[in-house]
């Protein structure tokens, strides 16, 4: 379904840039099944019966023209489920952040429609201080081609190296999507350089939790469907007292009595032992 040969080179690439940016990951004969998945999640139609956890886009409730994005389809539909918890893409994401292995946190799927509005520059791992250590690694796989036009994922060559800093301003929408990159750049001395990411159906842009990104409005007339898994490392446990944010939506898979992040939930897709989640 998915393959990838990551090279010392590769991974030097990531290291110094805080992602990385390949053309061929996913096999094309898997990206029909997938792209067909999307009207039928956001009109509710689960494959498995369950819920999405955040569901941020119905289908006759909200705008057409805004990004669309439900959260842990994987626990509601099978096909994406093969797809965010695939070992290839669990290793690589362990191997790109030095982990000894790595469980899926979360899993996104997004759809910008011909028109569809930006998303605030930010760091992934700012939104999970409810998770410890607090690190991730983003896996970001197009179903569409993507370009600039499209409103493609744009990345702050380095700023992995910035630090992180608590999550400010509006995510969805805004009208300026690069304010909180720029007010921080300003205010610490740092220079913005932008890589906009631009690859085929069934490419692939790996990112650091700490790397700055956002997107711009799809100016285009064709759609940008993407199907994303927030990684962390195998052995992340539960903030044993941290609870804003996020928290509030995923604290509830908390055992009592325990910081464990029970594999139900947050499977583990590999680790260097070769022990990974039967999902």
């Amino acid at each position: 379904m998915i393959k990838i040969d990551l090279t010392e080179d590769l991974k030097k690439q990531f290291q110094e840039n805080g992602y990385l940016i390949l053309e061929n990951f996913l096999e094309q004969q898997f990206i029909p099944s997938l792209t067909e998945r999307f009207p039928k999640l956001f009109s509710g139609n689960f494959e498995t019966g369950i819920e999405p956890d955040e569901w941020n886009w119905k289908q006759g409730r909200d705008p057409e023209n805004v990004t669309r994005q439900i959260c842990n389809a994987w626990k509601s539909d099978n096909s994406i489920k093969d797809l965010v918890c695939h070992e290839v893409l669990g290793k690589a994401c362990a191997e790109l952040m030095n982990w000894r292995g790595s469980r899926l946190l979360q899993d996104n799927v997004l759809w910008k429609p011909p028109g569809g509005k930006t998303l605030a520059y930010h760091q992934d791992a700012a939104y999970d201080d409810w998770i410890s250590p607090q690190t991730m690694m983003t896996c970001w796989m197009p179903l569409d081609h993507v370009s600039q036009e499209k409103g493609t994922l744009e990345y702050v060559k380095g700023s992995h190296l910035w630090g992180l800093t608590p999550p400010r301003g509006q995510f969805h929408s805004p009208d300026d999507y690069k304010k909180e990159l720029v007010n921080f750049a300003e205010q610490n001395n740092k220079q913005i350089e932008i890589q906009y990411v631009e690859v085929p159906a069934g490419g692939v842009a790996f990112h650091h939790g700490y790397t700055w990104h956002g997107s711009g409005i799809n100016t285009s007339q064709d759609n940008r469907r993407a199907v994303v898994a927030h990684c962390v490392p195998s052995d992340a446990e539960f903030h044993p007292t941290n609870i804003g944010g996020t928290a509030r939506i995923y604290k509830k898979y908390k055992k009592l009595n325990s910081n464990e992040l029970e594999e139900s939930f947050f499977p583990i897709l590999w680790t260097k032992e070769g022990y990974r989640t039967n999902v």
